[in-house]
């Protein structure tokens, strides 16, 4: 849908600046888009009553996407608007646009006003709850391109008793339950926000209600992957052509019980309802792979299916998106490393023959693209569509997320100084708990990066030697086997998601005795975090964010945290990626994290990252001066990425646990 919409986002561009010699023509624009809204059922109306359909979903992208382009024609119609010749659906209509380019006080307004002329109708007080729940400004939020910014705060008991209103009016509507569920498990009261979700996807089951179930228990405070997997699948059987739902399903069951022959059968549901066209030839050759599908396929169907497929590709026939990327998972899974890839350098080459260049001045349009760029290695290309700045910004988080993307470009380049000065402004305009405490920290220190596999090194003196020692997971006892690998020491260690809330009053004894500076959580984290702010946490600000397939793993996003501040020099130490015998060191994690297989945390590095671009990555790090790498992590920067992957398909490390 990206594509179409950024389409008619330039061509509303274009024709705003066509007629910017006639007076208030960026006015008329905006009325005619907003009036335009009265053929269909306001986006709310339609959520509530169950009635949205394709037309009205299509209008509300576009109509979002073509005021978006007309920001000063969008603030000068509600500036104008009469709202004593208002009704409340008007209201509404005018205020779900305003709300969907975030401006989001007027859209208070406008549901403040509606609910005053229509107190007895329970969708102006669940249009008002959605309001207070973007009222007020001066919280951090989470951007996927720009990473923690400055964003809309919550005014959440006035929310929830908006809706309690809303549900006294209409006691039996689902849709009430199940905007509460999302208020609560959004604001900390997790068990009850499942629990009125579920409630409402069982009473009135929809498609994009069990999505939203789902990505509640995926979430890594939650991690209840058996429930989001079966709550993935409830919407695609609802709705078989959702590739949300079904990308759902693929990855919450490779992360589950990776049962591949479910996985399968999901994916022939979805592609039977795709197009027409060659939907024959399409199922024919699900049907000639389905053998890769089994618990262990043989060396002999692996390569037959490897073997349909290009001769699909030949024939110009090509399965979609998500059914090619569960292909990728199913083969790296099984270790042919090689193929897997190759597959998702397609899908990049696919990305680009649809995208396109245009963005419209549409900055996640523009991500998409030199990801797919960056991944391919076209970095002069990608260089030139982002730096300098394609356009200029409509807004702050617009031009945080284009500078942000052109100092990632240049990084991969192995430029860092861009980054560097990138973080210092934002550190400027929004600082962060912690950032300051990191800086003193870093800036100027020689760091040591001390990862988790047992490559057989043995630098533990020369580790202890660096001012800083940096691991992914907190240790503060170490044996004599574990002092001469790894040191003696533990400054600053960096939590996942699932690992924050089990071991904050591990971490908060260290540092009260000493042992540990600071805690570094993802900044994905922070919206999970209800308690109050330790001195000792910090959560960082933002990923890379030109990854094709994800974002760095750990020991990647704290090189990438780290040489933001400046540091004397940085060494990497005990990181092989998942080259060697082990994925980590004995006694790390526990036994069914310790390799891939059902329930694994190792799983991740298949499903959320792609290991040759990390490779790749870190020696565009290393090659900035500032990053060196010690023993085995050296000799593995040091392959090329054909010897890289070929390394992957015989490492024990990946090979997948099978009891």
């Amino acid at each position: 849908m990206l594509k179409p919409l950024v389409i008619a986002a330039d061509l509303g561009q274009r024709a705003v600046r066509a007629a910017a010699s006639v007076p208030g023509a960026d006015l008329a624009a905006a009325r005619a888009v907003v009036a335009s809204g009265r053929l269909v059922p306001s986006p709310l109306e339609a959520g509530m009553s169950g009635r949205r359909s394709a037309a009205g979903t299509f209008y509300d992208k576009a109509a979002t996407v073509l005021l978006d382009a007309n920001r000063s024609g969008a603030r000068r119609l509600v500036e104008q608007a009469d709202l004593e010749a208002l009704d409340a659906d008007q209201m509404e209509r005018l205020a779900s646009r305003c709300f969907r380019i975030k401006e989001y006080r007027s859209a208070l307004q406008l549901r403040r006003r509606a609910v005053e002329l229509e107190p007895e109708n329970p969708l102006r007080w669940v249009a008002l709850a959605r309001a207070l729940q973007r009222a007020d400004s001066g919280a951090v939020v989470h951007d996927a391109v720009a990473g923690l910014t400055s964003g809309p705060q919550s005014r959440t008991e006035e929310a929830r008793e908006a809706l309690r209103r809303a549900e006294q009016l209409a006691p039996q509507n689902a849709y009430v339950l199940h905007e509460r569920g999302k208020l609560e498990f959004n604001h900390g009261d997790h068990q009850t926000g499942l629990q009125l979700m579920r409630r409402a996807a069982e009473t009135q089951p929809r498609a994009q209600w069990w999505v939203d179930l789902a990505a509640a228990y995926r979430k890594p405070h939650i991690a209840d992957l058996d429930r989001s997997l079966d709550a993935y699948e409830q919407a695609l059987q609802l709705k078989p052509t959702s590739p949300t739902a079904f990308r759902g399903v693929i990855v919450m069951g490779c992360r589950a019980d990776q049962d591949w022959a479910r996985l399968w059968r999901n994916a022939e549901l979805f592609e039977s309802t795709r197009r027409r066209r060659s939907r024959r030839a399409r199922m024919q050759l699900m049907e000639w792979i389905r053998p890769l599908f089994t618990p262990e396929p043989t060396g002999a169907e692996v390569s037959a299916a490897l073997t349909c497929l290009e001769v699909a590709r030949v024939k110009g026939l090509r399965l979609s998106w998500p059914t090619t990327a569960l292909l990728i998972y199913r083969l790296q899974f099984a270790q042919r490393m090689k193929a897997g890839f190759a597959l998702r350098r397609g899908l990049a080459e696919r990305s680009l023959a649809w995208l396109g260049t245009t963005s419209a001045q549409h900055s996640r349009h523009r991500q998409k693209v030199l990801s797919a760029l960056v991944y391919l290695g076209r970095y002069s290309e990608a260089q030139r569509l982002i730096d300098p700045l394609p356009w200029e910004p409509s807004n702050t988080v617009e031009r945080h997320r284009l500078e942000k993307m052109a100092a990632d470009v240049h990084l991969i380049q192995g430029r860092l100084e861009p980054l560097i000065d990138y973080a210092a402004r934002r550190a400027e305009d929004t600082p962060l708990h912690g950032e300051q405490r990191m800086r003193e920290l870093i800036a100027g220190k020689r760091v040591a990066v001390v990862g988790p596999a047992d490559t057989g090194d043995r630098f533990g003196e020369l580790i202890d030697s660096y001012d800083v020692v940096i691991r992914p997971r907190l240790m503060t006892a170490f044996d004599d086997e574990q002092a001469a690998r790894l040191g003696t020491r533990t400054d600053i260690a960096y939590f996942s998601g699932r690992d924050l809330g089990p071991l904050m009053q591990e971490a908060d004894a260290a540092v009260a005795s000493g042992d540990l500076q600071m805690v570094i959580g993802r900044g994905l984290s922070l919206e999970a975090f209800d308690g109050q702010m330790p001195d000792w946490l910090r959560f960082y600000r933002h990923d890379y964010s030109l990854g094709f397939h994800g974002p760095p793993m750990g020991i990647g996003r704290i090189l990438y945290d780290v040489l933001q501040f400046s540091p004397a020099e940085v060494s990497l130490f005990n990181v092989d990626f998942f080259s060697g015998q082990t994925a980590f060191s004995k006694g790390y994690r526990e036994a069914k994290d310790e390799s891939l297989g059902p329930y694994s945390i190792v799983n991740e590095i298949i499903l959320a990252h792609d290991l040759v671009f990390e490779h790749r990555l870190t020696k565009a790090m290393a090659s900035t001066g500032v990053l060196n790498a010690h023993g085995v992590a050296g000799e593995v920067l040091g392959l090329s990425e054909e010897e890289y992957i070929l390394k992957l398909e015989g490492s024990p490390a990946l090979r997948t646990r099978t009891d």
